[in-house]
């Protein structure tokens, strides 16, 4: 559900609620006239009553114009955002210089965690642009772990198919680079998993299959990818004991 339906859907629940205190307030009035209180008590629930139920809708027309306001400007806020987003990948990918591609790519990276699925998606571009986006990741990944760190885990382990090995391979350089230390012990596991394919053909061709591109994945890509396990560790466990 988007906000915006949430909100619509809060709205409701709020009118609803309006109706019911209304259809409450009338219920009481007609027990009150059943106690036969006093002329002058009576006819002060009477008076009152009607104006208690309209300062309550008064209040909540208040509230929602209030809250329809704050979801417009909300949702213009994130159009705007989406938009300035738009551009600076569009700048990373049309940069032919590495000095252009990488102040694209750190201006998006401002955006935090929300920049790191265009940034990954550049991985799979040229060097130039592959470069620009893997010092984005990283600027990400340092200024805000505990967001960004099990992002980059997910995106290194996936099996989805969505990427190349040689951006898994960059997601492990950027957990490192980003002091990721909660990835320590899946960079371990994932080693030891890379150590027992060998040079088992079945084997590798099965892990092949967790890629976009499942020709050219043998033993080197399993050793590269273990080297680089090798380096992110060498990273992350000194933070640790530190």
């Amino acid at each position: 559900m988007t906000d915006t339906e949430q909100q619509i859907a809060e709205l409701q629940a709020r009118v609803e609620n309006v109706f019911a205190i209304d259809a409450r307030l009338k219920a009481l009035d007609a027990d009150i006239r059943k106690l036969k209180p006093s002329s002058g008590v009576r006819d002060w629930l009477q008076t009152l009553g009607p104006y208690v139920s309209g300062l309550i809708v008064l209040l909540v027309g208040f509230w929602i114009k209030d809250s329809v306001t704050i979801a417009l400007q909300r949702e213009t806020l994130d159009l705007a955002y989406v938009t300035q987003m738009r551009d600076l990948a569009k700048g990373v990918d049309d940069s032919s210089t590495q000095p252009a591609a990488d102040a694209n790519a750190m201006w998006l990276a401002m955006y935090g965690k929300h920049a790191i699925n265009p940034l990954v998606e550049r991985l799979e571009s040229g060097d130039v642009v592959h470069l620009a986006a893997e010092r984005g990741l990283m600027l990400i990944g340092s200024s805000d772990q505990k967001a960004t760190c099990p992002i980059f885990a997910a995106l290194a382990m996936d099996k989805g198919r969505r990427f190349t090995w040689s951006t898994q391979k960059t997601m492990i350089k950027v957990i490192g680079q980003s002091g990721c230390v909660s990835a320590i012990r899946m960079l371990e596991d994932y080693k030891s998993q890379l150590a027992g394919l060998g040079t088992d053909d079945k084997k590798l061709a099965n892990f092949a299959l967790r890629f976009s591109e499942s020709k050219g994945v043998d033993g080197e890509t399993v050793a590269a990818l273990i080297d680089e396990i090798d380096e992110a560790l060498q990273i992350l466990k000194p933070q640790v004991q530190s």
